[in-house]
């Protein structure tokens, strides 16, 4: 299969909102009980939802497809002129270390890079030893632990940053 990544569209809503809530729960769905993890994808992966993030000014989205199927996606959040979030990468679990996952991160940095972003963040669950590994691999380092909560669960998770270089002739 041929891999393309691209900056996401509004008719791409439906497909990110279902890849959202199958990579979601195969990833963290043994942490919640059944009817909270229900009202959580409920809440954060509805098409609507996404359709209603796409449109925001503040968010960037890419999509990796194949032969008209989506294989995974980034959300990234301007954080104004101090940094970026790295909201959310996901990949069909199916596809998980086929480098999609670097691909669409390749696609994000570059466009915070061309937006003259300082730096990035993200969270990880702490217990997603694969996900730190991988940020690690991209030049992320762990800056702080972070709590969430999720109605009476409290998830930890720990905090990365990557900061950019400056741009030839940038003001520091």
């Amino acid at each position: 299969m041929n891999t393309t990544v691209r900056g996401a569209i509004a008719g791409d809503a439906e497909a990110i909102a279902a890849l959202g809530r199958e990579s979601f729960s195969w990833a963290f769905g043994a942490l919640f009980r059944e009817d909270v993890l229900a009202r959580y994808l409920d809440g954060t992966y509805s098409a609507e939802k996404i359709a209603g993030s796409l449109a925001k000014a503040a968010n960037l989205y890419f999509v990796a497809e194949a032969e008209g199927r989506l294989q995974g996606f980034l959300k990234l959040k301007a954080g104004g002129p101090e940094a970026w979030q790295v909201q959310k990468l996901y990949v069909d679990p199916d596809l998980i270390q086929s480098g999609i996952g670097q691909r669409l991160m390749q696609a994000g940095e570059a466009a915070m890079r061309a937006r003259n972003a300082p730096s990035a963040w993200l969270v990880v669950y702490k217990g997603n030893d694969r996900a730190i590994r991988f940020y690690r691999g991209l030049g992320y380092a762990e800056t702080g632990v972070e709590f969430h909560d999720f109605e009476d669960i409290r998830i930890e998770f720990r905090r990365m940053s990557k900061a950019y270089a400056l741009p030839t002739g940038a003001l520091s």
